[in-house]
Formats: structure tokens, C-alpha cells, sequence
């Protein structure tokens, strides 16, 4: 009996040796969760890099723990649009997932994202892209 219960700890050690290493494996060398959303574009608008996004329904996908993610924009399951990010912490989670757009001339321009259930802002940068005529 005393040998049954020896073997049961060594296994149970064994055990929590190999799940502590795939999970501190999974962290260095696993990929980076990402965190995704639904958003609605009334009308056309484009990103600071220039990349236009037509109106319609979008999944943006945000990574976590970064204060400065690629934010991606996917329709229908394809990619069409990345665009570099800052987060900025803000005082309380958002309510709602909302898109920010100024007009500049005849022309919207995405400048940020409020993630729903987040208390942060992902704020795109207004001058780091050309914008055509």
C-alpha cells in the first residue's frame, strides 16, 4: 500500500511538472490572444494609412497586452485592412462597441475604437497615413 500511494505522488508530481512547462511554454512561444469585436460603418470611410473600408459590418480583431496593437479589420472572414494603434486606459468600461470618425472635406476618417466591456480606447494615428485627393 505504502508503495501504491509513492507512485501516486510521483505521478501527480510528474503531472504538475508537465502542465507548469506547456503552460510557460504556451506563454513564450504560443501566439498572443486577441481579443474580437463586431462594429458597423454607416458609410465608406478610411483608416490614417490609408486603407478604405466601405459601410457595412466588420470584425476587428485587437491583441491583448500591447499598448500598441496592429488592430485588424476582417469582413466576412477576410482580412482587409490593418492599421497601427495606441491604448489609452480610460475611467470605466465601455457599454458598447463604437466606432470614432471625423469628416475631414468629403472624407471619413477612422480615429479610434471603443471596445465593448473594455476600459480602453484604441486610438488610431490621424497623421501617420497619406490620405488621396
Amino acid at each position: 500500500m505504502n508503495l501504491k500511494v509513492v507512485r501516486f505522488v510521483l505521478a501527480l508530481a510528474a503531472a504538475l511538472v508537465m502542465t507548469a512547462s506547456l503552460s510557460l511554454a504556451h506563454s513564450w512561444f504560443g501566439k498572443s490572444s486577441t481579443k474580437s469585436f463586431n462594429v458597423t460603418l454607416a458609410s465608406d470611410a478610411k483608416l490614417s494609412n490609408g486603407a478604405e473600408l466601405k459601410a457595412g459590418n466588420y470584425t476587428i480583431k485587437i491583441p491583448e497586452n500591447t499598448k500598441s496593437p496592429e488592430v485588424a479589420f476582417y469582413d466576412g472572414g477576410k482580412l482587409v485592412a490593418k492599421e497601427r494603434a495606441k491604448v489609452q486606459t480610460q475611467p470605466q468600461k465601455n457599454e458598447y462597441t463604437a466606432v470614432e470618425i471625423n469628416t475631414k472635406g468629403n472624407m471619413n476618417i477612422v480615429t479610434a475604437v471603443d471596445p465593448s466591456g473594455l476600459p480602453e480606447k484604441v486610438v488610431f494615428s490621424s497623421s501617420g497615413g497619406q490620405h488621396g485627393s
